[in-house]
C-alpha cells in the first residue's frame, strides 16, 4: 500500500514537472493561447471519460452558486496559468519555469492571511514566506541587473511564470470552498469552463487554423492535455483520498526537481549558479512550511 502511495507521488510529480519540458518543445510552433484552448479541451474530453466509467455519480442536483465558483476556479486554475506558461516559456527555459511554479505554497499561505483572516498562520509558515521570496529575488537578480535586451526577455518570461503561480495559489483557496462533489466533476467542470473561455479567445487573437505541427508536436500537445491538464487531477485526488494533504503537498518538491532534470538532460537547459541557489533556498521554505503543518498535525493527533 505504501509502495503505491509513493508512486502516485512520483507519477504526480512527474506529470507536472515535465509539463514544462513538453511545453517548450511544442512553443515554436503553436501560440499560447491556442495550446491553453488545445490543453482545456482535452483535459475536459479526459475527465468527462474518466467520470463516465470510474467517477462517483452526484445523485443529488449541484448546491447553488457552485457554477459560479466553477467559473472563477476555470479562470484561475486553467485560463490564466496555462496562457502565462506558454507565453513564458518563449522568453525562460523549461527549468526555471519549473522553478518559478514550485513558488506556489509561497503564495498560498499569502493569500490564506489576506482573504482568510480567520485561519492562523505560524511564525514557521512565514518564516518559510520570507525565505521562498528571497529565493526568487535570488532568481530574478541577473536580469534585473541587466539593461540588455535579452534580460527583459527573461524578466517578461519570469514574470509571466510567477503570474502563474499566482493564479494557482488563489484557485486553491476557490477550490477549498467547493461542496464535496466528486473531484473529478469538478475538475471536469473547471476544465469545460475554461474551454468555453480560451476557444473563442484563440479564434478572435491568433489563427489556430493554421498551425505548423509536425506528427511527433501533435503528440506532444495531446500528452500536455490529456496528462497534465486532464489525468493527473484523478491522481491527485486519489492520492489525497489515499494519504492526506500533507503527504500529497510533497508534490511540491518534486515539480521543480522533475522539470529541472528533463530540462537539463534532455533539452540542454543552463542553469546558472544563482538558479540552482534560488531553488535550493525555494525548497528550503517549503520545507519550513511542511514542518510547521506535521507539528500542527502532532499536536491534533
Amino acid at each position: 500500500m505504501k509502495r503505491l502511495n509513493y508512486m502516485l507521488l512520483l507519477g504526480i510529480g512527474l506529470i507536472w514537472g515535465s509539463q514544462f519540458f513538453f511545453v517548450d518543445l511544442v512553443i515554436g510552433n503553436i501560440t499560447p493561447i491556442t495550446l491553453a484552448a488545445s490543453k482545456a479541451v482535452l483535459g475536459t474530453i479526459t475527465l468527462a471519460v474518466l467520470y463516465l466509467f470510474t467517477g462517483k455519480k452526484e445523485r443529488t442536483p449541484l448546491p447553488t452558486g457552485t457554477w459560479k465558483s466553477f467559473i472563477l476556479i476555470g479562470l484561475f486554475e486553467a485560463v490564466v496559468p496555462f496562457i502565462l506558461i506558454g507565453w513564458g516559456q518563449q522568453y525562460i527555459n523549461s527549468s526555471t519555469a519549473s522553478i518559478l511554479l514550485g513558488s506556489i505554497p509561497i503564495f498560498t499561505i499569502v493569500f490564506v492571511k489576506i482573504f482568510v483572516p480567520s485561519e492562523k498562520v505560524s511564525w514557521q509558515k512565514w518564516l518559510s514566506v520570507l525565505i521562498g521570496f528571497a529565493g526568487l529575488c535570488l532568481l530574478f537578480a541577473p536580469d534585473l541587473a541587466s539593461a540588455s535586451l535579452a534580460g527583459k526577455g527573461s524578466f517578461i518570461g519570469y514574470a509571466a511564470l510567477l503570474g502563474a503561480a499566482i493564479s494557482f495559489a488563489a484557485s486553491l483557496l476557490l477550490i477549498k470552498r467547493l461542496p464535496p462533489i466528486s473531484s473529478i466533476l469538478a475538475m471536469r467542470n473547471v476544465l469545460l469552463v475554461a474551454s468555453v473561455v480560451l476557444v473563442p479567445l484563440a479564434f478572435i487573437f491568433e489563427d489556430p487554423m493554421h498551425l505548423h505541427l509536425s506528427g511527433q508536436q501533435v503528440l506532444y500537445v495531446i500528452i500536455l492535455g490529456v496528462f497534465h491538464a486532464g489525468l493527473v487531477y484523478m491522481l491527485y485526488n486519489t492520492l489525497v483520498r489515499r494519504t492526506g494533504a500533507a503527504f500529497t503537498s510533497l508534490t511540491n518538491y518534486l515539480v521543480p526537481l522533475f522539470g529541472i532534470l528533463l530540462g537539463t538532460l534532455i533539452l540542454g537547459d543552463h542553469l546558472a549558479w544563482t538558479s540552482i541557489a534560488a531553488l535550493i533556498v525555494i525548497l528550503a521554505s517549503l520545507a519550513i512550511g511542511e514542518l510547521s503543518g506535521s507539528a500542527k498535525v502532532k499536536q491534533s493527533g
